[in-house]
């Protein structure tokens, strides 16, 4: 039984229509005009609307379009008018169905359970492809989040254990590793969280800052990394160069695409960061790597949320797979965009781009 809404001003209509559908199982409710029949979409939420194309005070194609603003509802239109530039334009407006007067109340029984077996059904798709995504995050966050919390736990047992004046070296070493091992937790954290942010929808607070320091403080922060694959990061940025932007949020945007650029680069490689200007004038930042590369049909993805191009349980390459969503989306948020060159084996080049803009506040 679904629940059904006919918005027709011919009393005849809707008191048939609510006998003879009522008589097929559904439940029916009538409006007797387009703007009775929008406020009543919104105080039924039903299953379907039937709804006539010529009425007063509001008809129903303006009727369908105040509907379509903030519903999916399956929409079936009636009409005594043929002709092809009224079908149109019902068809543009939002309507699904399109039924000409007269009319066989089994065609339209039958038109009812079709469109709402097919509603369902596309609802039922895109539950599973939630849960799907649900599904991988979950999978990865816990990949993610165990690694570095067994490597934590492993190091402080053997510090326990061996607690001593004399093998202060080695506690020391086993203490940096727990250290940086609690960074990338807190990494993960701020990820998620700026994730949820994204959602609600950045706020941007612009203000000063030199951009050769800023890219310098993170590849302080990567320098463990950088070190153990025994890379090269070449800052090319000049040191007078300032830039308006939100410097904590930007910071993340940065710590990404170096984080990308050392994932994917082969040991003993070189990292270089510069920037440049594009013919409008705008600011671009450049990651450039020498690394694994990104095939062309591939480089549009590669900034969806939860993509791993390799999504295999051997994977070697570790990550949520929202590094470079958060990156892009800080970079819209601030009215540029991030691009990227780059093919198989051939390196990358992911190319940020900002807008001139004016500070919203000094330092």
């Amino acid at each position: 039984m679904a629940k059904l809404l006919i918005i027709d001003d011919d009393p005849f209509i809707t008191e048939s229509l609510k006998i003879g559908l009522g008589d097929h199982g559904h439940q029916v409710y009538a409006g007797h005009n387009g703007r009775e029949g929008v406020a009543l979409v919104h105080e039924l939420t039903p299953d379907l609307v039937i709804i006539d194309m010529t009425m007063p005070v509001m008809d129903g194609l303006e009727a369908t379009e105040h509907i379509r603003r903030d519903s999916d509802v399956p929409i079936i239109m009636l009409t005594a008018e043929t002709d092809e530039d009224d079908v149109v334009a019902a068809l543009e407006t939002g309507v699904d169905e399109y039924l000409s007067k007269p009319f066989r109340l089994n065609e339209l029984a039958a038109r009812i359970h079709a469109l709402i077996r097919r509603h369902n059904w596309n609802a039922t798709k895109i539950e599973q492809e939630i849960a799907q995504i649900k599904h991988s995050l979950m999978a990865n966050m816990t990949h993610e989040l165990r690694t570095p919390i067994a490597s934590i736990q492993s190091a402080l047992e053997l510090v326990f254990a061996s607690a001593s004046s004399e093998h202060f070296d080695g506690q020391l070493r086993f203490l940096e590793q727990v250290q940086h091992n609690t960074h990338v937790l807190n990494r993960l954290v701020e990820d998620l969280l700026i994730l949820a942010k994204i959602d609600e929808g950045l706020e941007i607070l612009r203000r000063p800052f030199s951009l050769q320091a800023e890219i310098e403080r993170t590849i302080r922060k990567k320098s463990k990394e950088i070190g153990e694959r025994n890379l090269v990061v070449y800052n090319e940025i000049e040191e007078p160069l300032e830039v308006n932007g939100d410097t904590n949020k930007l910071r993340h945007l940065f710590y990404h695409l170096l984080d990308n650029a050392i994932k994917f680069s082969h040991p003993g490689q070189t990292i270089h960061i510069w920037t440049q200007t594009n013919d409008d004038g705008d600011l671009q930042l450049v990651f450039a790597d020498q690394g694994i590369g990104i095939a062309l049909e591939d480089q549009e993805k590669i900034f969806d949320r939860f993509c791993q191009l390799d999504d295999s349980d051997s994977r070697s390459y570790g990550g949520l797979g929202i590094g470079l969503t958060i990156a892009q989306a800080i970079a819209k948020a601030h009215g540029g965009e991030i691009g990227v060159r780059s093919a198989p084996n051939a390196g990358s080049h992911f190319i940020l781009t900002l807008p001139i803009a004016e500070a919203d506040w000094q330092v």
